[in-house]
């Protein structure tokens, strides 16, 4: 290299050194000095608070997985409560960065989408690279039979709009996707084998195994679903109907239908796939009850009154350590592991809806202003068989968090990482409902507030595989558990 005569570099090659050093480290932190043009759906703009740092906006830089060659023409959903989509941010046409705003009422959460690649759920961080693997597409139609009377032509199927498709890859991935009005659907899923349970509010449901994607290829498949049946039945009470009862049905398919009584206690659910369902239905004054009835496949619906009877008052008391009542705590009511009904505290005073006799699980969640909230998880209490029951639950132990970072075996940091987090127990029945966390682009993770105990949990990743952990939640601290994920 030329020098000048007293060893050092020339003027012009120092400005020149400058120049490249500044373009470099320009694009390294993806631009954050110049603002990027986004396009956005009709979903809006919303206010926004800062989740991460004092920017003005939250950058990423999308990459193929296993190399480092950009992925254009994408899509970011911001996810909110539930995984309700607070806005859409699209990749720009030739570059591969994204520029957003995260909305007040979201979660850090998102969706990000680009041909070619199966999605990526993961927590945002600003500078974040995310990587995105190689998919087949799925894609088809879903159709259905209706019922017709004996001895008349079977029509032919007709396309079923807004049907439902759970997908589940052999290597923990999932996605649920929803068909448009013609009944058609597409989506990219990992080049791995995979099961689709197809659902309708009008029709039974269906479970497809043993289906195979492949790399950069379409997989296309149609579904029809059977005519399913219809239950029509009858909320009563003593010597009066119900009107307004609420009723659930759980089905062999697992699939959840709900409805409300109307004028005469009536209700109709329609759809139900053939096999064993359970009919859950509660109203205040009346012992909540479940029965066990057969759905047939050959009918085109049963009718069946359903009877309950008066039940006893019952209290629910949740006190704060120092015996403040925390009647705003957030209450979740288990009757063998699924959920009777979900309100606030002071709610259960006229709600009497406990069977006698029966035993029940309660889940506590007491927020507190400018604190983490109190919490607690199984408390177990069984209504006398006779007379009035009262259950007081006192919050007296601080919650704590679960934190760390997830690599794979080469140690590299792994976005997107699905860590599913349930209570060690020895009665299943007890166990609250799993808790799932996701890693950042980062590899790192953070959970909400659990209650203290000790828990498992499974973190997994559809390419570099599972791991399976055990830590314990102690009063007030955060426990630092670092995963290396093991391939499959």
């Amino acid at each position: 290299m030329n020098r000048s005569e007293n060893g050092q570099l020339p003027f012009g090659m120092i400005l020149l050194l400058a120049f490249v050093l500044l373009s470099v480290s320009g694009f390294l932190v993806f631009r954050l000095s110049a603002p990027i043009s986004t396009t956005t759906t009709s979903l809006g703009n919303k206010s926004v608070s800062i989740l991460f740092e004092d920017i003005t906006s939250n950058m990423g830089y999308v990459i193929e997985q296993g190399r480092s060659t950009p992925v254009l023409n994408g899509t970011v959903q911001i996810l909110g409560p539930n995984n309700t989509i607070l806005d859409i941010v699209s990749f720009e046409k030739n570059e591969n960065i994204f520029s957003l705003k995260i909305p007040e009422n979201g979660t850090g959460l998102a969706h990000i989408d680009a041909p070619g690649y199966y999605r990526l759920t993961t927590r945002l961080t600003n500078n974040g690279i995310y990587r995105l693997g190689k998919s087949g597409t799925f894609s088809g139609q879903v159709r259905g039979y209706e019922f017709v009377l004996q001895g008349r032509k079977l029509p032919d199927p007709e396309p079923i709009p807004g049907a439902t498709l759970e997908i589940r890859s052999s290597n923990g991935w999932k996605r649920t996707i929803t068909a448009d009005q013609e009944g058609r659907f597409s989506a990219e899923i990992p080049p791995t084998q995979f099961s689709v349970t197809v659902r309708s509010d009008t029709h039974a449901d269906a479970y497809f195994d043993d289906l195979t994607a492949t790399k950069g290829e379409t997989l296309g498949r149609d579904f029809i679903l059977p005519a399913g049946c219809i239950l029509e039945g009858f909320a009563i009470g003593d010597r009066v109907t119900l009107e307004g009862a609420e009723v659930k049905v759980i089905t062999a398919m697992l699939d959840k239908s709900e409805a409300t009584a109307g004028p005469r206690g009536k209700f109709n659910i329609p759809g139900l796939s053939e096999g064993m369902a359970t009919v859950q239905i509660k109203y205040p004054g009346y012992q909540e009850y479940s029965w066990r009835i057969i759905i047939p496949g050959d009918k085109i619906g049963i009718r069946k009154p359903f009877s309950l009877m008066p039940a006893q008052p019952f209290v629910l008391k949740i006190q704060s350590a120092n015996g403040l009542p925390m009647g705003d705590a957030m209450v979740r009511l288990r009757r063998e592991g699924r959920t009777i009904h979900y309100s606030k505290a002071s709610e259960f005073t006229n709600l009497n809806i406990l069977q006698s006799g029966a035993t029940y699980y309660f889940d506590i969640t007491a927020n507190r202003k400018n604190e983490a909230p109190l919490l607690t998880t199984g408390q177990v209490f069984t209504m006398p068989k006779e007379g009035p029951g009262e259950f007081t639950v006192l919050l007296d132990k601080e919650p704590g968090t679960f934190s760390g970072r997830i690599s794979n075996v080469n140690g590299m940091y792994l976005p997107g990482v699905v860590l599913n987090i349930k209570a060690i127990v020895a009665d299943e029945s007890v166990r609250a409902p799993l808790r799932r966390v996701l890693s950042d682009a980062s590899g790192v993770y953070q959970s909400d507030y659990f209650a203290p105990g000790k828990y498992s949990i499974q973190a997994t990743h559809p390419q570099w595989g599972e791991n399976v952990v055990i830590g314990e939640i102690k009063p007030g601290k955060t426990t630092e558990l670092w995963i290396s994920l093991i391939p499959r």
